[in-house]
Protein backbone atom coordinates (compact mmCIF):
# COMPACT_ATOMS: atom_id res chain seq x y z
CA UNK A 1 0.00 0.00 0.00
CA UNK A 2 1.68 3.57 -0.76
CA UNK A 3 2.03 5.98 1.78
CA UNK A 4 3.10 9.40 1.78
CA UNK A 5 3.63 9.61 5.69
CA UNK A 6 7.38 9.60 6.03
CA UNK A 7 7.77 9.94 9.57
CA UNK A 8 5.64 6.98 10.66
CA UNK A 9 7.45 3.81 11.92
CA UNK A 10 6.31 2.13 8.99
CA UNK A 11 6.70 3.93 6.20
CA UNK A 12 9.57 2.49 4.05
CA UNK A 13 10.45 3.85 0.58
CA UNK A 14 6.98 5.46 -0.20
CA UNK A 15 4.95 2.49 1.42
CA UNK A 16 3.67 1.20 4.35
CA UNK A 17 5.20 -2.05 5.70
CA UNK A 18 2.10 -3.20 7.34
CA UNK A 19 -0.15 -6.21 5.92
CA UNK A 20 -3.41 -4.18 6.36
CA UNK A 21 -4.70 -0.71 8.20
CA UNK A 22 -7.12 0.80 8.79
CA UNK A 23 -8.31 4.28 8.06
CA UNK A 24 -10.36 6.81 10.53
CA UNK A 25 -13.56 8.50 9.12
CA UNK A 26 -11.42 11.63 7.84
CA UNK A 27 -8.70 8.96 6.03
CA UNK A 28 -6.02 9.22 8.43
CA UNK A 29 -4.02 5.80 9.16
CA UNK A 30 -4.98 4.44 12.29
CA UNK A 31 -2.04 2.76 13.07
CA UNK A 32 0.58 5.34 12.39
CA UNK A 33 3.10 6.00 14.98
CA UNK A 34 5.40 8.86 14.70
CA UNK A 35 8.51 8.84 14.97
CA UNK A 36 10.10 11.38 17.57
CA UNK A 37 12.37 13.52 16.86
CA UNK A 38 13.51 16.09 18.79
CA UNK A 39 13.37 19.90 18.77
CA UNK A 40 17.51 20.08 18.46
CA UNK A 41 17.29 17.66 15.53
CA UNK A 42 14.35 19.33 13.85
CA UNK A 43 15.91 22.83 14.30
CA UNK A 44 19.31 21.79 12.35
CA UNK A 45 17.15 20.44 9.51
CA UNK A 46 15.18 23.21 8.92
CA UNK A 47 17.78 25.29 9.43
CA UNK A 48 20.19 22.96 6.41
CA UNK A 49 17.11 23.01 3.50
CA UNK A 50 16.52 26.27 4.25
CA UNK A 51 20.13 27.63 3.47
CA UNK A 52 19.73 25.31 0.23
CA UNK A 53 16.69 26.87 -0.44
CA UNK A 54 17.64 29.78 -0.39
CA UNK A 55 20.97 28.97 -2.53
CA UNK A 56 18.37 27.77 -5.09
CA UNK A 57 16.64 31.23 -5.17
Amino acid sequence: MFCENCFCIYWVTGRCSLDEVALDIQGTCRQCIYVDLEEEVLKQYREKFLERYNQEL
